[in-house]
């Protein structure tokens, strides 16, 4: 898949199972070792290529075996019902 010029500005609610701040966002190890988040934002302004993300919002609940940057996670997503085809792509 080629790369894609995208942009986002959103507002979010995050929480985690880490102690006060998220490790993570630091480059840090989590906590307990491992996360679990859940994360709603409301995008702003944003794109992805030619496709505008406006407006739009989605919820996520995500699990990762150790720290966010290692990567191996999951995430279950749910995305605003507005959202055509294109967006939701």
């Amino acid at each position: 898949m080629p790369d894609v010029k995208w942009t986002m500005k959103a507002r979010e609610f995050i929480n985690c199972n880490c102690a006060y701040g998220c490790p993570c966002q630091f480059n840090a190890m989590p906590t307990y070792g491992f996360c679990q988040a859940v994360a709603g934002m409301e995008i702003e302004t944003g794109h992805h290529g030619d496709t505008k993300l406006d407006g739009l919002r989605f919820v996520g609940i995500f699990s990762w075996p150790g720290a966010i940057h290692q990567g191996r996670g999951e995430a279950a997503v749910v995305i605003d019902e507005r959202a055509s085809e294109a967006q939701r792509e």
